[in-house]
């Protein structure tokens, strides 16, 4: 998952993409916008209007090196006095099937809870976006209903779903401690190294987010071999193929699936807790290094792929 990414006000320099992201009737709509009427004006008063009014607290989702504009989530008709706001994320194609719109939703969640001490956010969506609904549900929104026939777009009428998060749900996600495959990512190591050879530096808390407590090894495994097959409650790793090639597969427990190819010696995978990994496709010189943030403890891996997809 692209984790280098911030939320910030929006700027003008903005309005451009923002009327990419909002021409389209379908997001236009959820922002209350006429569709007819959205140009390059529009956006810059829209943007205005964001940094004035307390019903709205909008942020344009950025890469945060280079503060490109990658999409907007913003909480639209806040009732400080409900303690409730609307969810809304918009992002440029360019931006999508990344991971932004989760770390960015993530972010939103964190702001409506515990900054402005909301108990309830909610959306709809609709009824037929089951991309859509399939992500919202990853984040852990809850299904409430549905509206049927209830808006008119694309020359149609529409039925919606209606989704919810409240607080105490919230917090049992975040006390939950799962994890995304898309908080699963590859990481480059710095080539070192000069005419004699290359060199590989691997820092614990440097370029891998954890502190390193055991250090194990695969090799001798053919290519129809699988290994791995579980899940780790409290373990962290780092997989390097210092040596030939392999592939990883990472599901969460949501049933989300990702393939990685390890190829190159400079090339780590990080998985964090409770992901289910399978390492298998190996070449017959691979060697698999394995670097942990805990001590062995086998009461904390999950060995059964149904008994993980349950937690």
């Amino acid at each position: 998952m692209k984790n280098n990414i911030s939320l910030r006000s929006l700027y003008k320099k903005d309005a451009p993409l923002l009327l990419e992201c909002l021409s389209n009737t379908t997001i236009a709509s959820y922002f209350h916008l006429d569709s007819n009427h959205i140009n390059l004006d529009s956006m810059y008063n829209f943007i205005q209007d964001s940094q004035v009014t307390p019903l709205y607290s909008r942020f344009a989702i950025t890469d945060i090196e280079t503060d490109e504009y990658l999409g907007i989530v913003s909480l639209e008709n806040i009732n400080l006095s409900n303690k409730s706001a609307e969810y809304v994320i918009s992002l440029r194609k360019e931006a999508q099937a990344f991971g932004y719109g989760y770390v960015a939703t993530m972010k939103i969640l964190e702001y409506s809870f515990n900054t402005l001490d909301l108990q309830r956010v909610y959306f709809n969506v609709l009824s037929k976006n089951e991309t859509a609904i399939n992500f919202f549900e990853r984040c852990g929104f809850v299904y409430e209903g549905e509206f049927s026939e209830h808006i008119f777009i694309q020359n149609e009428f529409q039925s919606l779903k209606w989704f919810r998060l409240m607080k105490h749900e919230y917090d049992k996600i975040m006390m939950s401690g799962t994890s995304s495959v898309y908080d699963v990512k590859l990481i480059e190591f710095a080539h070192l190294g000069d005419d004699r050879g290359q060199l590989v530096v691997v820092e614990g808390r440097h370029n891998i987010p954890f502190d390193i407590k055991r250090i194990f090894y695969i090799y001798g495994s053919d290519s129809k071999v699988v290994r791995g097959q579980h899940a780790n409650r409290h373990s962290a790793f780092c997989m390097i193929n210092v040596r030939g090639t392999s592939k990883i597969r990472a599901i969460d427990c949501n049933g989300n699936e990702k393939v990685f190819n390890l190829d190159r010696p400079n090339i780590g995978l990080y998985l964090p807790k409770m992901i289910w990994k399978d390492m298998y496709d190996f070449s017959s010189d691979s060697v698999l290094l394995v670097l942990s943030s805990e001590y062995y403890d086998g009461s904390e891996y999950i060995r059964s792929y149904d008994d993980f997809l349950l937690l």
